[in-house]
């Protein structure tokens, strides 16, 4: 059996990346509902299928890096910017905003009410690796209420992480972002879009791979974000330019 795999294997391995049916776009897993979205409409117009890797952004960097699968990451700026990836094409796809959600039941109005003996846990993404926890964390200390809050803080991987406690009803609060908070409406108390000034700014990019094999079917892909169809969905996600 060892001597009839291996050769096969070889074979496959050694196939031309040309080879390859997909696109290969990897995102954080915060975006899904966008990336979803933008990439069946983009299969529904042209015919090409997109294949979508979701993960926390350190994770899809550095399958991006190392895997030379990953054609076009999708993800907040500064991150990438740090990254390290080979990138040959950038493109903005939009503004990220933090929200905060919460349970059936409750309600908020401003950070006091965080203040709270009835609040015990509030839930958001990793402060060091997740631009929404970076953009939770700047929020809660230019309200001035970190100090009061931070025993109360549940910090998980990922803006979905973050959300499913919320949705559970697990936590008091969930600090996510508009794209994933409208995915969940239906299964949570509401949000609240929370004061932009208080945290920097977030621009999602789209960066293509140095390496990608499918170059051409890349621009065609960056090309139709720009397209009415691409833009209206990225507005109905909550990404608004």
């Amino acid at each position: 059996m060892k001597k009839i795999y291996i050769p096969i294997l070889l074979i496959l391995l050694c196939l031309p990346a040309a080879a390859q049916a997909k696109v290969v776009i990897a995102s954080g897993a915060g975006y899904r509902a966008l990336v979803d979205k933008l990439t069946t409409a983009y299969t529904a117009k042209t015919g090409n299928e997109v294949e979508r890797i979701y993960g926390n952004m350190a994770r899809v960097t550095a399958q991006a890096k190392n895997s030379g699968t990953v054609d076009l990451v999708l993800g907040d700026k500064s991150f990438l910017d740090k990254s390290g990836l080979d990138c040959c094409a950038t493109q903005r796809v939009g503004r990220g905003r933090l929200v905060l959600a919460y349970p059936k039941g409750k309600s908020y109005a401003d950070p006091k009410d965080l203040l709270s003996s009835n609040i015990s846990r509030i839930a958001l993404p990793d402060t060091k690796r997740a631009i929404y926890g970076k953009a939770a964390l700047q929020y809660l200390k230019n309200k001035g209420v970190f100090d009061k809050v931070e025993s109360k803080l549940l910090m998980v991987a990922t803006v979905p992480q973050s959300a499913s406690y919320v949705v559970a009803g697990e936590v008091d609060y969930a600090f996510i972002n508009l794209t994933h908070a409208r995915k969940i409406k239906g299964s949570i108390g509401g949000f609240k879009v929370v004061d932009e000034s208080a945290y920097s700014p977030i621009s999602i990019i789209i960066e293509q791979m140095s390496n990608s094999a499918h170059g051409a079917e890349c621009k065609k892909f960056m090309e139709f974000l720009n397209s009415d169809t691409a833009r209206k969905i990225v507005v109905a996600q909550g990404m608004q330019d």
